[in-house]
């Protein structure tokens, strides 16, 4: 699921206006924004109007110009390209559609098209169109309804409050002494410190918890299969008592179901510091689903990299991570994709290179297969943890690189070789792994770069050396960039 897929096709457009203006510097030529949305001139027009319009009250933070011939972006530095999707998106239908059944919980034709001011044809097109986005979640509106697992049901939620819309306002708006406590509640009998982004994260999820506990029908079939290797783990005991704890105090009845919801959502978004879940993971049962997939991924990149050996927090920082990721694949369906796939993909390919995207498909299929997961390549969530799989490897190739050292070393004037040296520097600075200084000779290096020819190769020690053809020019770059390659290998 896409944060577009809860526009309309002419508000995608114009919010795509804003992304490519931004992509490209802040302006574009008119025919060059005509041949990206491949639209009629008509149909640009119409959009840039609309635009005008509705940004008109934000003159002061926004503004976009079309002179006849380019179309120019001007924003303040507090505001930013995700601004600009809350305006639309807190205009949209179905983000009002979604947040009248989570605050009602079922609805009528008739309720529904009073409060959103549509006709009964257009309502029953916008719940056709969220159902289609929303199988891939495993649930579905039915009958003035949300239908389907309960884990889903509040992970859906959960993603919803916080991506779509504006989480801030979401929390204030819901947060009593019951959800404060609740949170509360979570830090003192689990004894552990929650970080503000973390406690925000676990706030909206105490609120959706609470709205939906006295929800008639709730199905817990997947949860409680999933949940039956860790009916013994000691954070789940944790969380059961406390959960059926907390819930007594209000009178309410809870079945035990709750607790696995709440054991489910801890795990899997990083509430738990990575000392604390380093704390978990010397007491949980290691041959359980999760814990035994994060070993043998772990011992998968140590093979595949020939590592001998990882340092002590790396591993460490590696089994938080893949946890993380693991958990989700377990227990949850679907995703919103935060971040436009496609893209985020060829940024990570142009950093980190063809071959570790490669392996990070590689673990992907692996996980699936060992969960049992359909590898859908429209599935979100499985777009969304391959981008963390990537991450996770470049975190481990770039702490594990070895640093080269190299010493630049010209023999020309001073006003020259200074001004080179730094040059040649800035040219290099995208290169990974690699140390440059202006040579000195009581120094250690892997690698010096030298416009002559030495007379005496000794003066550098074991240095490889490599003679500039022409400084700065691509050729050596290319050459330089293979040595370095070598010497890390």
């Amino acid at each position: 699921m896409k944060i577009e897929h809860f526009l309309e096709k002419n508000e995608i457009r114009e919010v795509t206006i804003f992304k490519q203006l931004i992509l490209n510097g802040g302006s574009l030529s008119y025919v060059e924004m005509l041949d990206y949305l491949k639209v009629a001139k008509a149909s640009l027009d119409n959009d840039l109007d609309s635009i005008s319009s509705r940004i008109g009250f934000l003159s002061d933070q926004v503004n976009i110009k079309y002179d006849g011939q380019g179309i120019s972006l001007e924003m303040s530095n507090e505001y930013s390209l995700q601004q600009i999707y809350y305006l639309y998106l807190n205009q949209s239908v179905k983000v009002k559609l979604i947040n009248f059944l989570f605050k009602y919980q079922e609805f009528s034709i008739m309720q529904l098209t009073e409060e959103l001011a549509i006709s009964d044809s257009s309502l029953f097109r916008k719940i056709k169109e969220l159902n289609n986005y929303l199988k891939e979640f495993g649930i579905k509106i039915r009958n003035g309804q949300l239908h389907g697992e309960e884990l889903q049901i509040r992970y859906f939620y959960f993603q919803f409050y916080n991506f779509i819309e504006n989480k801030e306002g979401f929390i204030d708006s819901h947060l009593d002494n019951q959800i404060t406590q609740a949170v509360q509640a979570v830090e003192n009998f689990l004894k552990v410190t929650i970080e503000p982004e973390n406690r925000q994260r676990l706030a909206i999820w105490m609120i959706i918890s609470k709205n939906r506990v006295n929800s008639r029908e709730k199905k817990y079939q997947y949860v409680h299969k999933q949940m039956q290797p860790y009916l013994e783990d000691p954070l789940y005991q944790k969380i059961r008592i406390m959960v059926l704890r907390y819930f007594s105090r209000y009178s309410i009845e809870v079945d035990e179901e709750e607790a696995m919801l709440h054991f489910a959502f801890l795990l899997a978004f990083s509430i738990l510091t990575e000392h604390e879940f380093h704390e978990y993971t010397l007491m949980r049962d290691r041959r359980a689903p999760i814990a035994s997939l994060d070993t043998y991924i772990v011992e998968t990149i140590i093979i595949h990299y020939k590592f001998r050996r990882l340092p002590y927090m790396l591993e460490r920082d590696m089994f938080y991570h893949l946890s993380h990721i693991h958990t989700k694949l377990y227990f949850f369906k679907g995703d919103i994709e935060v971040y436009e796939y496609e893209e985020m993909l060829g940024k990570e390919k142009q950093f980190t290179g063809r071959n570790l995207v490669s392996f990070a498909h590689t673990l992907l299929t692996t996980s699936t297969k060992k969960f049992m997961v359909d590898e859908d390549v429209e599935n979100s969530l499985l777009k969304m943890e391959l981008l963390k799989y990537i991450s996770l490897l470049a975190i481990v190739t770039f702490k594990m690189t070895t640093i080269v050292q190299i010493g630049i070393d010209l023999k020309m004037e001073t006003i020259y070789t200074e001004t080179l040296n730094q040059m040649l520097m800035l040219n290099m600075r995208h290169i990974n792994g690699i140390k440059v200084e202006t040579y000195q000779p009581d120094k250690e290096y892997d690698l010096i770069l030298t416009n002559e020819q030495p007379s005496q190769k000794v003066q550098y020690g074991d240095a490889k050396v490599y003679v500039l053809s022409e400084i700065l020019s691509s050729f050596d770059l290319k050459n330089i960039q293979m040595i370095i390659q070598k010497l890390n290998s």
